[in-house]
């Protein structure tokens, strides 16, 4: 059994096929909001074409410098 808990992208509790960035485009531009705004989606795997529950989770992180050139 595929770990689910708090992936970088979404795991199907079913195959344990991680969704890449084009899977979450082609599902909807809601798996990326769901994300931000840590809400509750159901999603059909790309894999095995099974339905299932995703719930987004937002951890925002950040980088500092003396400087904005620093940044890049």
């Amino acid at each position: 059994m595929a770990d689910t808990f708090q992936q970088r992208t979404p795991t199907c509790p079913h195959c344990g096929y991680a969704m890449d960035h084009d899977d979450m485009v082609d599902v909807a531009d809601a798996v990326f909001e769901a994300a931000v705004n840590e809400q509750r989606l159901p999603v059909t795997c790309p894999a095995c074409d099974a339905s299932y529950w995703l719930r987004g989770g937002y951890s925002p992180h950040y980088t500092t410098a003396f400087s904005e050139e620093e940044l890049s």
